[in-house]
């Protein structure tokens, strides 16, 4: 899976998720971004052992490392019509499991070949028929679809079809799903993607609870509530998040690739899996030559760590990642006399008066810069506000002359000002973060939070280091545009002189 800081892990691709929640929901409480309040919610994200006495256990799937499953999965496979492979599940350095090169690999080689019958896509032929039609008949999209779909699988245990490629899952998925409100609190305070995360578990509660309320209560025996709880479909969504793949070549369907799914990620790499029509294949095209004995590696995407983590559960290395970036906060500024104009404005672009933008090590994108404009604009520029939204919601279609040299440097100053607030918490975090209390007595639940608080302090010392370079940049922009102000006045103030 990974090039993962100090602790590994292993995954693959991720696909959007948008799923349909209805707001008709009773009986479940979300998760709250306000770090004031305790949450109650029907998703718990710890695995201590007094967890897991209140909920059941996911009773298939197999530890992370588990090459024995796996090994299994690769002989049903071939059974079942996968042809012979140049790679081979073994444990590596990188990544918990990963698929390691049997000969030699040349560069530009196609592998894999998984046929689209081994594939599960949400067409894929149920085993209960009669509970795949009645989601089907209730339209239920994609994703959630392939959620019950792995859950009603996975429950038939060796009737399945897929038991083998079921039993090679991780139990519990490497995913945030997993960290509980007091971990999200603790470690990712500093961090935007603590947000994210609560977001996806609210999405993931949201549908399960619309599932529940619309099909699942109606059709009791078809999905049990033994079986199809929130507890399993936080591990099927685990998987989903964490393995799902778009497939381009086959307009985009999502899909679940047994076997291809054990290749880890390298930032390093750019090859991804696709459909190939004239092998009729899911494959994927080496960018480099491997030799025996080394791991093969595939891209997740063009990811931040913050991506990373929140899909996968891990982070890379500092510096290791060219599509690192993070999110900066920018907000309106309530005591401004145009607030409410601005506001109104920034609505009608979808936007709010609180935004994020992504930064990344090598700058900023226009939207943020003219939100910025928009910010410190004064009353005097009101003709200019509308031009401003749009272009902070990328609804501008030229943006040659899109610069107000007037408003620049105090445009400039409010991006620094809140690029050092942000700095400031992932200081005050990594400072603490060698005194926070890690008070649990099991050892087992000890080395988890461990793991957590590393992984949260690799995310935010490298989402700090891009913050620190676009400090840099304001700065010296701001103090060349200062300095050349100053010579400027000098200027005049001589030539004042000159005529006096």
């Amino acid at each position: 899976m990974v090039e993962a800081s100090r602790i590994m892990y292993t995954t693959t691709l991720l696909p959007s998720f948008t799923p349909t929640i209805h707001k008709t929901h009773l009986g479940h409480r979300h998760l709250t971004v306000s770090r004031k309040h305790q949450v109650q919610c029907s998703v718990s994200a710890s695995t201590d052992g007094a967890t897991r006495s209140r909920t059941s256990a996911i009773p298939w799937g197999c530890d992370m490392d588990s090459v024995e499953n796996a090994s299994a999965l690769q002989k049903w496979l071939s059974q079942s019509g996968l042809p012979p492979q140049k790679m081979g599940i073994e444990k590596v350095d990188v990544g918990e499991r990963g698929l390691v090169a049997l000969k030699n690999v040349r560069k530009g080689e196609k592998l894999l070949f998984v046929p689209p019958s081994l594939v599960i896509t949400a067409d894929s032929e149920w085993s209960c028929l009669e509970a795949g039609e009645v989601l089907k008949k209730n339209s239920v999209p994609d994703w959630p679809l392939l959620a019950t779909y792995l859950i009603s699988e996975a429950s038939l245990m060796k009737s399945s079809r897929w038991s083998n490629y079921i039993s090679a899952l991780p139990r519990q998925p490497y995913s945030l799903l997993y960290w509980s409100q007091e971990e999200l609190d603790r470690y990712l305070e500093a961090s935007p993607i603590r947000e994210r995360a609560i977001e996806r578990i609210n999405n993931v509660i949201g549908t399960y609870n619309d599932l529940r309320l619309r099909i699942f209560s109606k059709y009791t025996d078809l999905f049990p509530e033994e079986v199809f709880n929130m507890e399993s479909f936080k591990w099927s969504f685990g998987i989903l998040f964490s393995r799902m793949v778009r497939l381009p070549s086959m307009d985009g369907k999502v899909a679940l690739v047994p076997w291809a799914d054990m290749l880890n990620h390298s930032c390093d790499v750019e090859t991804f899996l696709d459909y190939d029509k004239q092998s009729k294949g899911i494959v994927f095209t080496t960018d480099r030559p491997y030799q025996p004995g080394e791991q093969v590696f595939i891209s997740y995407g063009k990811k931040s760590n913050g991506e990373l983590l929140l899909s996968y559960g891990f982070v890379t290395r500092e510096g290791a990642n060219p599509s690192d970036s993070v999110e900066l906060s920018l907000s309106l500024k309530k005591s401004d006399g145009s607030y409410k104009e601005k506001l109104e404005l920034l609505k009608k672009y979808g936007l709010s008066g609180s935004q994020c933008f992504p930064i990344r090590i090598t700058g900023w994108p226009l939207e943020l810069m003219a939100y910025a404009y928009l910010a410190v604009s004064p009353s005097s520029m009101r003709g200019q506000f509308e031009k401003m939204a749009a272009a902070a919601s990328n609804k501008i279609t030229s943006t040659k002359d899109f610069k107000y040299p007037e408003i620049e440097e105090q445009a400039l100053q409010f991006i620094l000002d809140s690029c050092e607030s942000s700095i400031s918490k992932y200081n005050k975090f990594l400072q603490a973060s060698g005194s926070l209390d890690l008070d649990v007595t099991s050892p087992k639940q000890l080395n988890r939070r461990l793991f957590l608080k590393q992984l949260a302090v690799d995310l935010c010392t490298s989402e700090r280091r891009i913050l620190y370079r676009a400090q840099y940049i304001l700065r010296r922009q701001l103090r060349d545009m200062r300095d050349g102000e100053l010579r400027a006045f000098k200027l005049f103030d001589g030539v004042r002189n000159f005529f006096k």
